[in-house]
């Protein structure tokens, strides 16, 4: 019975002991004074030198081990660090900011060591970019925060009325919150299905846009550029990276059997296009297990923060793999409201969980990438409600339900029907849609036309609309008027049969192929020459995949409105029909696109895009229709290099097949972008010569090459913030070049004709960015150039000198 007894004892003291080696920590870090997580801090324990490293949320873990540690050490890049007895006294620790008074020592980095790291991570890079798996399928749940606070100092010595009730409002309530649940498909080599579940915004009953959180950040940092807000910059881990960036080894700590090194990264250099922040390399694998980046707009006062977190998910019974698991942003912009100074702050937080390497087949919509399930937007709530990981808290069920009654008082979503055909260049009023882009117009022909234009929507037919529209031109003191008809065959009018009558302006011998390739702003804007046309169309367009198609059918009277005959068998004609068959096509592999107010909108491709045109027609000029047949291609391509720059590449050609001659207006012209033969400058445009007048060339066959190269480092970086002015400019070089022929151009009566048959050539220089003024919201760059035609061969006028070239462009 004694030993019994003493047997007993013995084994519950083992099993105490077991049991105290067993012991697991569990924790979460936050600011002390306000409760906010601190990511990615570093917990150390034990006598060697093992450690965790706290999540996105603030949260760590130390396992049980077979020594238990006494004590943890807490620290984190901005806090003071911490030594805490364990067990500790609650499931909290809060690390203290570390302020002006820690002068920061410097060491002299391990150059040596940091190299190795980095390099054997770049070498691993394929084995971990998630783009590089075959396949895989994961749930995303994203949510925005949107909420305006005072600088401490403001809200601490500003006692007034209104201060404390900003001060109640913003403790009760976010200004804003959205949230989506999504599933994200991905197959090699560049197939993406995002299909949305579900999706809120507050204040609407029904949300009018969607957003995912690769909208602001990319997926993983396992390219070459991170893009953030839709401006790249220079990834700290790829080839390169000693260009642009200084490394330090701030951190070493042990996990398991594995070692994470810390390394701090910040510009080299003018920090353009680079990061501050540190990235955390796992030995296994050597991968990117967290990265923390932040860049700062000092002009634009705004500072965009990322945080990304990545764990090891099962692949098989004897591997895994590295998987994005959270991804948050912060971007902050100070403003000022009756010399108030203000923070406005947007947070994104997305968690993703459920990841398969072999999901069920998905049917990949290439023609929509991110895609609304039925219902996702108008039983939000309660689907919402089954799919986020874990509950809102109080402050965000304060926010729906606050602003969402201030979102029905006001009738938000009725102001938004008035802006649901906005991507479409419309705005809805009632059962009609006027088209803003016919309000107001400018060209050196016209000079300024105004106008109006109206159509039917969906509050009349969803399948079908009518329109009109009509416009007064100052300069040539003309009416232009049309109408047209539009049937559609899908939810989204991607499948249009629409027929037209217009009398208006025509640009002769303009190649009409696609948006992006013709810079039809510019070439408007640069209208001196026209022909007075009546032009009846019908045609049917559609999307198929990466495919854009157009068939049309076109009956057009034009009258040359300038001094010009074509001369045909002794006779001279002025007066021309004619009658067109074309397939218009587009092919973008691997476009993205996204929904906006219901209509999907082209976001981006990192592949060059085709394009291609083949019409058939006849011609009348008051003796019996000739036949022709005219072909044009195009291929546009803009592509971001790593340690290169930008290059933006636009190849055109074309080729006319014709029983005889035909008038200018059906021949090609060239892209001359020169303003006026009194002025030494050009509007820049990419895919325009400069140094050509729009009217100066005239082909039946052509071919025309366009490179540009910008380079990424900048001259230098000037701010003045007192007149909200900043110059940073970066080179870009432009060459051009220019080919042709035309039979039988002594027919075109009246006029010269430039034929470029051994080719023109021209090479420039661009200043991008050089003046950049700031609004509230976006900069205003101003861009100059100059241009110099290289060749002087044919019968190209010689004389020319070269251009400065203008140009702008808006940055949000």
């Amino acid at each position: 019975m004694r030993y019994s007894f003493i047997l007993l004892v013995l084994l519950l003291t083992l099993s105490g002991l077991q049991l105290k080696a067993q012991v697991v920590v569990r924790a979460r870090i936050v600011e002390k004074g306000t409760s906010a997580p601190v990511p990615f801090a570093t917990v150390r324990y034990g006598a060697g030198n093992q450690g965790v490293i706290a999540d996105l949320d603030g949260y760590f873990e130390i396992p049980g081990a077979s020594s238990s540690p006494s004590t943890i050490e807490v620290s984190c890049m901005g806090y003071k660090t911490l030594v805490l007895p364990l067990p500790l006294p609650g499931n909290t620790v809060s690390l203290e900011p570390a302020g002006k008074e820690l002068a920061e020592v410097t060491v002299k980095p391990p150059y040596e060591k940091i190299r190795r790291i980095l390099n054997e991570t770049i070498k691993n890079k394929p084995a971990n970019d998630p783009d590089k798996y075959d396949r895989y399928r994961c749930h995303i749940y994203y949510k925005m925060l949107a909420d305006a606070s005072l600088p401490d100092s403001n809200a601490a010595k500003d006692t007034s009325a209104d201060i404390k009730e900003f001060k109640a409002f913003s403790s009760r309530q976010h200004l804003l919150m959205s949230e989506t649940y999504s599933i994200r498909n991905w197959q090699r080599p560049g197939k993406l299905q995002e299909d949305i579940l579900a999706t809120r915004f507050s204040g609407l009953k029904k949300s009018a846009f969607t957003s995912v959180v690769t909208d602001v950040l990319p997926f993983h940092a396992y390219t070459d550029y991170i893009t953030l807000n839709g401006k790249d910059y220079h990834n700290p881990v790829t080839p390169g990276y000693n260009l642009h960036y200084r490394f330090n080894l701030s951190d070493e700590l042990l996990d398991g059997t594995d070692t994470i090194w810390v390394l701090r990264f910040r510009p080299k250099g003018i920090a353009g296009n680079s990061l501050t922040g540190k990235v955390y390399i796992h030995s296994n694998g050597f991968a990117i297990s967290r990265l923390v980046a932040a860049v700062k707009d000092p002009g634009m006062d705004q500072t965009v923060r990322i945080e990304q977190e990545y764990k090891r998910i099962p692949y098989d019974a004897n591997s895994s793999r590295w998987f994005p698991a959270q991804l948050n942003y912060v971007i902050e912009r100070a403003m000022k409201a009756d010399k108030t100074p203000y923070t406005l702050q947007m947070t994104g937080r997305s968690v993703i969980d459920s990841v398969s390497w072999d999901p069920e087949k998905t049917r990949f919509d290439k023609s929509h990438t991110v895609r609304l399930a039925d219902g996702a937007t108008e039983h939000s709530d309660s689907l919402l409600n089954r799919l986020r990981p874990g509950s809102l808290d109080a402050k965000e069920q304060m926010t729906y339900h606050v602003i969402d009654s201030l979102g029905a008082k006001v009738k938000a979503d009725k102001i938004l029907e008035y802006m649901r055909n906005l991507p479409r260049g419309r705005v809805s009023v009632g059962a009609v849609d006027i088209d803003l882009m016919r309000l107001l117009s400018y060209n050196r022909y016209e000079n300024i036309r105004l106008g109006l234009g109206l159509q039917t929507n969906d509050r009349i037919l969803k399948w079908a609309s009518v329109g009109g529209w009509a416009g007064y031109g100052f300069g040539d003191k003309r009416w232009k008027y049309g109408g047209f008809a539009e049937f559609y065959f899908d939810k989204y009018k991607e499948f249009v049969l629409r027929g037209s009558y217009a009398d208006d302006l025509g640009d002769p011998g303009r190649i009409h192929i696609a948006k992006e390739l013709d810079k039809n702003y510019l070439r408007k804007f640069l209208l001196t020459r026209v022909d007075l046309t009546k032009t009846y169309t019908v045609s049917m367009s559609g999307k198929f995949g990466y495919w854009n198609a157009e068939v049309a059918a076109e009956e057009q009277q034009f009258i040359p409105n300038y001094n010009y005959a074509l001369r045909i068998n002794g006779e001279d004609h002025a007066m021309f029909r004619s009658r067109e068959a074309s397939l218009n096509l587009r092919y973008a592999y691997g476009e993205r696109t996204a929904p906006i107010f219901g209509t999907y909108m082209r976001t981006d491709s990192k592949y060059p895009i085709w394009f291609g045109k083949i019409t058939t027609g006849e011609m009348n000029a008051g003796m019996p229709y000739q036949k022709y047949i005219k072909a044009v291609s195009g291929i546009l391509w803009r592509g971001h290099l790593n340690r290169i720059g930008t290059e933006h590449i636009m190849l055109e050609a074309g080729k006319i097949w014709s029983d005889g001659s035909l008038p200018i207006s059906r021949l090609f012209a060239g892209n001359g972008f020169k303003y006026d033969a009194r002025y030494l400058y050009s509007l820049y445009g990419f895919g325009g010569i400069m140094t050509l007048f729009p009217y100066e060339v005239y082909t039946d066959r052509f071919a025309q090459a366009i490179f540009r190269h910008d380079m990424d480092w900048k001259l230098y970086k000037l701010e003045s913030p007192d007149f909200d002015l900043s110059s940073a400019p970066n080179i870009a070089l432009q060459y051009g070049m220019l080919y042709g022929d035309l039979k039988n151009a002594a027919a075109h009566q009246n006029i010269d004709i430039m034929v470029p048959s051994k080719g023109y050539h021209e090479a420039g220089m661009l200043l991008n960015n050089l003046i950049r003024l700031r609004s509230r919201t976006y900069y205003q760059s101003f861009n100059i150039g100059y241009f110099y035609p290289l060749s002087s061969q044919g019968p190209v006028d010689l004389e020319k000198k070269g251009k400065i070239v203008i140009g702008a462009s808006i940055e949000l």
